[in-house]
């Protein structure tokens, strides 16, 4: 259950555009949740759902969440709701590395889970079938929710966009992504835009410990505005401990042939591996250990810079092997120019 009144303090711009919304009752048929990747988008995205179709909402015109409408929506069984979101861990208590292994070897879950989660047309037009075999009532509104919408192929955007131009009535989507920059200009001018405040680490962190027993993988994470929420392609791929391991190793020899031959004969060689969650995770690896470096922060710009890049590429649709494979050169190109200069100035103040 989400807790409204955290979520009102931390999202108060968001929160009062919707509230506005529904109690006025001009709810707009498409809406993106838009900002830096934070679990506050999924968790108001799902209570701005039940809100339309609550049986009791309160004051603000906002969900109950206990109603039999409210509990429906919420485990994705209400018959006019629709969620296209990857799979997901239900965790009951902090996972060692060990124990997260186990859960892996031991849970169900359907092998198309494993790999890189993406949003396809056929994910869409399954998404119109739906609601053209279905019809809203005056008291119940239709709604769907699509997460991480930065995923999503051209030819799904290009099918999303149809249905959105002959918008139907009593039926609302909501958006949600981390990069509105990546998103069809025509779609993002055919919704109303919600902006999601950035997360607070702090309060990243302990939610994320809750789940992962590794605080230095808890920072990582919280530091890339990773939430529980959002965790569930990282946690599939069974290789989360050992990235933040092989980025450990490499970091401090990134300027060695032989820690870029590592990596490519380590964890990147696997077959199907890594997928771009897993990449990603392994770059804000990297850019976690270079802000943990004793330098000053001028020094570490041109590493940052190509981290932060790279980052950006995986949005695009390049093999995520080939792109850390570039990193990996480019870093150590930067790291031995950053050694030169700084032999150059020790050798100055020798002289001097």
């Amino acid at each position: 259950m989400v807790d409204k009144k955290k979520l009102k303090e931390r999202q108060p711009v968001a929160w009062k555009i919707l509230s506005n919304a529904l109690k006025s009752g001009r709810i707009s048929h498409a809406y993106m949740f838009y900002g830096q990747k934070n679990p506050d988008q999924s968790r108001l995205a799902l209570l701005f759902a039940q809100s339309m179709n609550c049986e009791h909402p309160d004051e603000d015109g906002i969900a109950c969440q206990n109603c039999e409408t409210c509990q429906l929506i919420a485990r994705d069984m209400y018959p006019d709701f629709f969620w296209l979101h990857p799979g997901g861990l239900q965790a009951r208590k902090p996972l060692t590395r060990k124990e997260l292994d186990a859960w892996w070897k031991t849970n169900a879950v359907p092998s198309e889970q494993k790999t890189s989660w993406r949003l396809r047309k056929e994910d869409i037009l399954r998404l119109q079938d739906t609601f053209a075999t279905s019809s809203g009532t005056d008291a119940r509104r239709q709604v769907y929710i699509i997460e991480q919408y930065e995923q999503a192929t051209a030819s799904a955007s290009n099918t999303l966009l149809k249905f959105l131009e002959e918008p139907k009535d009593g039926l609302t989507g909501i958006l949600c992504t981390s990069a509105i920059n990546t998103v069809l200009p025509t779609i993002v001018s055919r919704c109303q835009l919600i902006p999601m405040r950035p997360p607070a680490r702090a309060a990243l962190e302990a939610e994320i410990a809750e789940i992962i027993d590794d605080p230095e993988i808890v920072a990582i994470l919280a530091r890339a505005g990773y939430g529980p929420d959002s965790l569930e392609a990282l946690l599939e791929n069974e290789a989360l401990f050992e990235l933040r391991d092989a980025a450990k190793e490499y970091w401090p020899q990134r300027t060695s042939h032989s820690a870029i031959v590592r990596l490519e004969c380590g964890v990147f060689s696997k077959s199907g591996f890594p997928t771009r969650e897993a990449a990603a995770f392994f770059l804000h690896c990297l850019l976690y250990f270079l802000e943990q470096e004793q330098t000053e922060q001028a020094d570490r710009l041109e590493e940052r810079s190509t981290l932060v890049e790279a980052l950006d590429a995986l949005r695009q649709p390049l093999d995520p092997v080939l792109l850390i494979e570039r990193v990996a050169r480019d870093l150590r190109k930067e790291a031995l120019r950053k050694q030169r200069r700084s032999t150059g100035i020790l050798q100055q103040d020798a002289y001097s």
